[in-house]
């Protein structure tokens, strides 16, 4: 599955709107409120030795948006990342005061 599939699929995935990138309002897939998803690739993590690569992963920047502090929903977006395999690292509550939203985001 990829980590869209994964976000946005509505019986495993955490049920709020999921988009690679950004919304757009013209094409209408900006929804009315937050809580809403964004993903965007941040880049490869490889692992190299002996001159030749033995692994890598794509990373990617996940952007959980809301207006109201739901620690259930946060506790349910790390579950689903978890329980498909994606460790990451989580940033601080980041108040966007020109959108009047807050955001959080995950690298995974």
């Amino acid at each position: 599955m990829t980590l869209y599939e994964i976000l946005s699929d509505p019986n495993t995935g955490v049920g709020i709107p999921c988009v690679y990138s950004h919304f757009r309002k013209e094409d209408g897939t900006l929804p009315d409120s937050p809580p809403y998803i964004a993903y965007i690739g941040a880049g490869q993590f490889d692992f190299a030795a002996d001159n030749t690569y033995h692994w890598n992963r794509n990373q990617y920047q996940i952007e959980y948006y809301f207006t109201r502090k739901d620690e259930t929903q946060e506790a349910a977006i790390e579950k689903l990342l978890l329980d498909n395999g994606f460790l990451y690292d989580k940033s601080e509550d980041v108040y966007i005061e020109s959108e009047g939203v807050f955001v959080i985001y995950y690298m995974v």
